[in-house]
């Protein structure tokens, strides 16, 4: 892959650079907040930190204030039964993502692609089914960031890959 005249960076290396960081943004939203505390919830949190949410998986009061896909994984395994399908489909959100961010880093973009838009399918199939089914929103949490995240993290990883194989068509148009 040519060098930039000037001495710059590679275009090439610039767009897998780019598809990177969006497959990061992908792994990184199973872990940020899914849902999030109302103010009252906040201030309810505030005056008895300690008290038990969620006793089968020792969450407090104060870790259900900003609950990640991570945390409800946690608490459907914990369910047993068919609640564990949600498990099951979390952590393919993640390691679905974290494919991603392998393919992304060895500049497949078409590979990355596919893996990013299995993910955003998931994370929209949860939005769906936590919506309605009532999980969120709810009496006490609304929908945190992460949901906007899979997004954001998909056009950014999708544009860039796309930008990625523009680049190696002129490429291999002009060798």
């Amino acid at each position: 892959m040519a060098e930039q005249k000037g001495g710059g960076a590679s275009l090439p290396l610039l767009a897998r650079a780019a598809m990177v960081v969006g497959a990061i943004g992908l792994v990184a939203a199973f872990f940020l907040p899914w849902g999030s505390a109302d103010q009252e919830f906040r201030d309810a949190v505030a005056l008895a930190p300690d008290v038990m949410f969620y006793e089968p998986t020792g969450m407090t009061v104060s870790d259900a204030q900003d609950i990640s896909l991570f945390s409800y994984a946690q608490v459907y395994g914990s369910m047993g039964g068919t609640w564990q399908l949600y498990t099951y489909i979390s952590y393919a959100l993640l390691g679905a993502s974290a494919l991603t961010l392998l393919l992304a880093a060895l500049g497949r973009p078409i590979g990355s692609t596919v893996l990013a838009v299995i993910t955003l399918a998931g994370s929209r199939l949860l939005v769906w089914d936590f919506g309605d089914r009532g999980v969120l929103p709810s009496s006490t949490h609304g929908w945190g960031i992460a949901p906007t995240v899979y997004i954001v993290a998909f056009v950014a990883l999708v544009a860039a890959a796309v930008w990625l194989f523009v680049l190696r068509r002129k490429e291999k148009a002009l060798a």
